[in-house]
C-alpha cells in the first residue's frame, strides 16, 4: 500500500473519532442540560408549594381575625361572611393543589400567576380589614360618645327635673296662707243671740275656729280652699258628709286624711280673718284639737279642752 494511501485512511479515522467525540459531547451537553432542567423545575415546584402553605397559613390568620371582628353590628356582619366565604373557597383551591404529585409547564405557570392572583388579592383584603376595623373602631368611638352625651343628657335632665321639683315646691310652699292667730272654743249664743265661751261639754253649742291668713304677694288672686280638721279627746276626726266633710291627701306622708269642713273664700293677697263653726256631735269632754290644712300642708293646729 502507498504511503498516500495511508496516510488517507489515517485522516478519515481521525475525522470519524472526532465526530463520535463531539457527538459524545453534544449529547452530554444536553443530557447535563436536560437535568439542570428537571432540578430548576422540581425546585420551582417545591417553592410553589412552600409559598402555597405561606399563603394558606396567612389566609387561616385572617379567618381568624375575621371572626374576632364579628358581632359589632349587621352591615359590618355582612361583608365579613362574604370574605370568609372566598377565603375558605382559595383555602380549598390551595388544598388541592398541595396534593399534586406532578405539574407540566402550563400548570406550573398557571400556578404562578394563582400566587400572583392571591397575593394581590390578600394584600387588598388586609387593606380591607384594615378600613373595617377603623369604620369599627370609629362606631364603638362614636357609641361611647354617644352613651357619655346620653348620660350627661340625663343627669342635666335628671338635675333640672329636680330644679324646677325644688322650685315648685318652694314656689307652692311660698303661696302657702298662714293660719296665725288660731283660737278654738266651744260657744253658746245667748238670747240676744250674742256667742258667748263656754267650757263645758254640756253647754256647748258649736265649736268655733277662727284664724287670720296673713298677706301674701306670691299668691295669685283668686278662690282659697283650707281645711279644718278637728279631732275629738278620741283622736277621731268630726266628720259628716252632709255637713260638708270629706278627704285630702296629706304632703307631708302621702296619706288620705278626713277633714271636718272646708272654707272656701277670695283672697286677694290681703290678711283675712277665717272663721268655721261646727255643731255635730260634741259629746266628749277632754282636749281637742284643731289643724288648718291648704293644700295639704298643715299651716296650723290649735289645743283647746272641753270640760
Amino acid at each position: 500500500m502507498s504511503e498516500s494511501n495511508k496516510n488517507s485512511k489515517k485522516t478519515v479515522y481521525l475525522i470519524i473519532i472526532f465526530l463520535l467525540l463531539l457527538i459524545n459531547l453534544v449529547g452530554a451537553y444536553y443530557l447535563f442540560k436536560g437535568q439542570q432542567d428537571i432540578e430548576a423545575k422540581t425546585e420551582e415546584i417545591v417553592d410553589l408549594k412552600d409559598d402555597l402553605g405561606e399563603l394558606q397559613a396567612d389566609f387561616n390568620a385572617q379567618l381568624a381575625e375575621l371572626e374576632k371582628m364579628k358581632g359589632v353590628n349587621a352591615e359590618l356582619d355582612v361583608l365579613l361572611a362574604e370574605r370568609e366565604a372566598e377565603i375558605k373557597e382559595h383555602l380549598a383551591e390551595i388544598d388541592k393543589w398541595k396534593k399534586q404529585s406532578s405539574y407540566n409547564v402550563g400548570e406550573v405557570k398557571k400556578l404562578k400567576d394563582k400566587l400572583l392572583e392571591f397575593e394581590e388579592e390578600r394584600m387588598s383584603f388586609l387593606a380591607q380589614i384594615d378600613e373595617l376595623t377603623e369604620q369599627n373602631a370609629e362606631l364603638t368611638e362614636l357609641k361611647e360618645q354617644l352613651e357619655v352625651d346620653l348620660a350627661s343628657e340625663k343627669e342635666t335632665t335628671s338635675i333640672l327635673s329636680e330644679e324646677k321639683e325644688y322650685l315648685a315646691g318652694k314656689f307652692e310652699l311660698g303661696s302657702l296662707l298662714q293660719a296665725d292667730e288660731l283660737t278654738a272654743n266651744g260657744i253658746k249664743t245667748k238670747d240676744n243671740g250674742v256667742e258667748k265661751e263656754v267650757y263645758k261639754v254640756k253647754n256647748v253649742e258649736k265649736i268655733l275656729v277662727c284664724y287670720q291668713t296673713g298677706e301674701n304677694k306670691v299668691r295669685e288672686k283668686g278662690e282659697v280652699k283650707m281645711q279644718l280638721r278637728l279631732l275629738n279627746p278620741s283622736g277621731e276626726t268630726m266628720y259628716l258628709e252632709q255637713e260638708g266633710s270629706g278627704t285630702f291627701t296629706s304632703k307631708e306622708n302621702g296619706k288620705e286624711l278626713r277633714f271636718t269642713k272646708e272654707a272656701s273664700f277670695a283672697y286677694d293677697n290681703s290678711n283675712k280673718k277665717i272663721c268655721i263653726y261646727w255643731s255635730h256631735n260634741i259629746t266628749q269632754a277632754g282636749m281637742y284639737t284643731a289643724e288648718i290644712y291648704q293644700e295639704g300642708y298643715l299651716v296650723g293646729i290649735k289645743k283647746f279642752e272641753l270640760q
